[in-house]
């Protein structure tokens, strides 16, 4: 006979649902910091630039 157990199988579809909404946490946060790194990139060479023109 099989042993169905619903309270355990509840129990794992909360942690798979935790462990996908942390990933996702992860993966929004890793994005922004790209974004971020990207955008300073920019301001430097963009100052870079400039500085380059001046002298």
């Amino acid at each position: 006979m099989t042993n169905l157990d619903f309270n355990s199988m509840a129990v794992d579809i909360e942690t798979v649902q935790r462990r996908a909404r942390r990933s996702a946490h992860i993966q929004r946060a890793q994005t922004m910091l790209i974004a971020a790194c990207l955008a300073t990139l920019g301001v430097v060479a963009v100052a870079g630039t400039l500085l380059a023109n001046l002298f």
